[in-house]
């Protein structure tokens, strides 16, 4: 019996990307499937609004589309993808002059927090007041502390993802990784602080 290859995935989207860059409208069309859902999941990420986040990662694509010929076929194409719907989503609420702080909400909403499958209602309200922490906590970070903790935790991407995404070594995507992660949890810490500081005496 024939083993299978284990790269025969990585092989066909090879594949499609070089028909794509071509011009080839059917090629893209397996990729925009193939990815929609993470583009769309990136999108509302920076946006935190579901119209919006379905109409920004179309167009997205539709940029990436007329932007094919760019494409360095050596290089992965996700992340190249995610720096389109990046800027596109900047541009978005640069014109809506909004800041992209309420898409810290729908982070934590979505995926940035500790997975727990218990069902009790204890386990649930502890979740539920874990999310409002760290969306809290989030907030007082800066605006490049918070978008790397997304794309690590919340898109679960690579170092190297990461890397082309914002266009800086791995070495600083490493370094800043770290820096965002002590800073979270110094935000955490002094807000355990805060609360159990105005918490009333017990009887």
């Amino acid at each position: 019996m024939p083993q299978a290859n284990m790269d025969e995935p990585f092989e066909d989207e090879k594949r499609l990307l070089a028909a794509a860059r071509k011009g080839n409208r059917d090629a893209f069309g397996h990729l925009v499937r193939a990815y929609q859902r993470r583009a769309y999941a990136a999108a509302y990420g920076f946006v935190g609004n579901r119209d919006d986040a379905l109409e920004l990662a179309q167009e997205s694509f539709a940029r990436a589309f007329r932007a094919m010929r760019r494409f360095k076929p050596d290089m992965p194409f996700y992340p190249w993808l995610h720096r389109i719907i990046r800027n596109t989503c900047l541009n978005h609420l640069k014109r809506k002059r909004r800041h992209g702080e309420q898409s810290l909400e729908a982070l934590v909403a979505n995926g940035f927090d500790a997975r727990d499958t218990r069902p009790d209602p204890e386990a649930v309200a502890e979740r539920n007041d874990l999310k409002a922490s760290i969306a809290a906590a989030m907030r007082r970070l800066s605006p490049e502390h918070r978008e790397i903790l997304r794309l690590r935790h919340f898109m679960e991407m690579s170092y190297a993802e990461i890397a082309v995404c914002l266009a800086v070594p791995e070495g600083t995507v490493m370094s800043r990784l770290h820096g965002a992660r002590k800073s979270l949890r110094r935000v955490l810490e002094q807000q355990t602080r805060d609360t159990a500081n105005v918490l009333p005496n017990s009887v």
